[in-house]
């Protein structure tokens, strides 16, 4: 292609915490520009943040129905290829569906949607406009979650029997949501969060992973949550049991109120003939363990390029790097849903959203205190 590919943002203004990653990555593939966006919850917040941007006035937007309106009015040479969505969450159904029906691929901060109403709606919404939706999952982007991705499906690990997955944070030790902090403030509100609070924020990694890495389903959960921080309306802690397809077992221990933990992931997968361990931490760093007592450190060491987003020691460049390998993959997925190539994209689709919004769905429902069943299924 000739061209970069064109974005349009909704949401990632000025107080935004994803934003800024989602505009840095999209600069890293070299192959895509921001060209409009409606960035803020007000017109004034929205109009500074595309400001800030550098971006001609007249394609910051107030409110992004104006935006998609006008901008599938434009012409083919100037209107956005898709829309990325870095909204709090309740606005992602919505967005969604609108930037489909204006005529847009799709680019979504994680959840998908908000319920699995929702989600199996835009599903049926993506089968009739025929357009892309990806969802930014960012763990696909780290290479050595792809390294051991591939050791489970080449057996290397024999037949899985447990998951172990931890997704600590401690940013809301304290009700932040009441001192002015814009962040924890839509997080905490289930009005704009969804029905569910750290198990959806954060929580969602670790079931995404299980899945991803064992090739299994989850089928059932049975959850224990609670919100520690009096006053807060959503949890901000839990575990979570869970069964998978072949009959294996797992947990999950989500949480926003455990001090020191600054959202370090860890998983562990532990099959009939060996296991392994990856961490945040530690990214391009996989230690796979054998019977026979032995470890083998297996390290990332290719050269750093958009392509393989290889992941540095540092947090931030982190996240940037492996979400730009995602937007790397979205864009192969855009240009062979044109006709003008025909890459086999890796990138969570639809399909990855709806299995998510399932899991956090069914630990809801677990922990109603109408539910008197010890398991809940997973409602797809």
């Amino acid at each position: 292609m000739s061209r970069k590919l064109r974005m349009a943002m909704v949401g990632g203004g000025k107080e935004s915490f994803i934003g800024p990653f989602h505009r840095r990555a999209a600069q890293i593939t070299g192959r895509i520009e921001l060209v409009c966006g409606a960035f803020g919850s007000t017109r004034h917040r929205s109009f500074e943040g595309g400001e800030d941007l550098f971006l001609a006035r007249e394609r910051i937007y107030g409110a992004y129905r104006d935006m998609l309106r006008k901008e599938a009015s434009l012409p083919d040479d100037v209107r956005p290829d898709f829309v990325v969505i870095t909204a709090p969450n309740n606005l992602h159904y919505p967005v969604a569906m609108a930037a489909l029906d204006a005529g847009f691929h799709v680019l979504c901060e994680k959840p998908l949607t908000t319920s699995v109403d929702e989600v199996q709606n835009l599903g049926r919404k993506l089968d009739d406009k025929q357009r892309l939706i990806a969802v930014a999952y960012t763990y696909t982007g780290y290479p050595m979650i792809r390294q051991a991705q591939k050791l489970i499906r080449d057996g290397r690990l024999g037949n899985i029997r447990r998951v172990v997955a931890e997704c600590p944070q401690g940013w809301l030790a304290l009700r932040l949501e009441t001192a002015g902090n814009r962040q924890a403030g839509w997080r905490a509100d289930p009005r704009r969060a969804g029905p569910s609070g750290c198990m959806a924020d954060v929580g969602a990694h670790g079931a995404y992973l299980t899945e991803l890495l064992t090739g299994l389903q989850i089928s059932a959960v049975s959850a224990d949550m609670r919100a520690c921080v009096a006053g807060r309306q959503l949890e901000d802690d839990g575990a979570v049991l869970f069964r998978l397809s072949n009959g294996a077992q797992g947990v999950l221990w989500a949480s926003q109120v455990s001090v020191g933990e600054n959202g370090g992931v860890r998983i562990r997968i532990f099959g009939d003939k060996g296991g392994l361990l990856w961490e945040l931490d530690n990214p391009n760093t996989l230690t796979v363990h054998a019977l026979d007592g032995s470890s083998e450190v297996l390290r990332f060491t290719e050269p750093v390029t958009a392509l393989t987003a290889t992941p540095p020691a540092g947090r931030t460049d982190c996240l940037c790097d492996a979400l730009a390998y995602i937007y790397n993959q979205f864009a192969d997925g855009i240009l062979a849903f044109d006709g003008k190539r025909d890459p086999a994209p890796i990138y969570p689709s639809l399909a990855e959203g709806v299995r998510v919004v399932a899991f956090v769905d069914a630990v809801v429902r677990n922990t109603r205190p109408e539910n008197t069943e010890k398991w809940t299924q997973l409602a797809m």
